[in-house]
């Protein structure tokens, strides 16, 4: 008798238990997957890729890239491209852009489809900049007035006039979207 109660009892939520075990072997292969989807990428030789980044980054943010260093994939702390002492132009102006570090966050999908490559957010860091004061309207303006995300950290500006240093700017920061806009 006392067998058959306990049976009843087991009986009574093990088809919701088995369900329950089950779906916990499917949230660690999601996990897994997910894993391996965003560590991947950690493998490309991104050096194949650096003329569709840098033709991105040209129609987008108006950089005109001469030189790049190397360019490494981050996991951690959001999946992102990190490009190290780049020397660029801007807008081919002569306004030359001297930075130590590029971070480029894409989109998710961008991760593996360079064809529809799409950035969220870029982020420059350690910045030199020795402008003429003729191009200096030209530069604040197309800053200022950028559709894509751009976030300039530690931007050392020089202003010049005809070789002479008028104005020379340290540390500044510049967010053209947030609420630190």
């Amino acid at each position: 008798m006392i067998n058959k109660f306990q049976k009843i009892i087991n009986n009574k939520f093990s088809g919701f238990l088995k369900f329950v075990f089950f779906l916990r072997y499917l949230v660690l292969i999601f996990l897994l997957s997910m894993l391996f989807f965003l560590y991947i990428p950690q493998f490309f030789d991104y050096k194949k890729k650096e003329t569709i980044i840098k033709n991105y980054i040209s129609e987008n943010y108006g950089l005109h890239i001469k030189t790049i260093e190397s360019i490494k994939y981050r996991l951690f702390p959001l999946p992102n491209l990190e490009i190290s002492n780049l020397t660029s132009d801007f807008y081919n102006k002569g306004i030359n852009l001297k930075t130590e570090s590029l971070v480029i966050y894409p989109e998710i999908l961008s991760i593996y489809n360079y064809s529809n490559f799409n950035v969220r957010k870029t982020i420059l860091e350690n910045n030199n900049i020795e402008i003429d004061i003729k191009n200096l309207k030209f530069l604040s303006k197309n800053i200022f007035f950028l559709k894509k995300k751009l976030f300039i950290k530690n931007l050392d500006l020089t202003i010049k006039d005809k070789n002479k240093k008028i104005i020379n700017l340290n540390n500044v920061d510049f967010i053209n979207y947030g609420y630190k806009k």
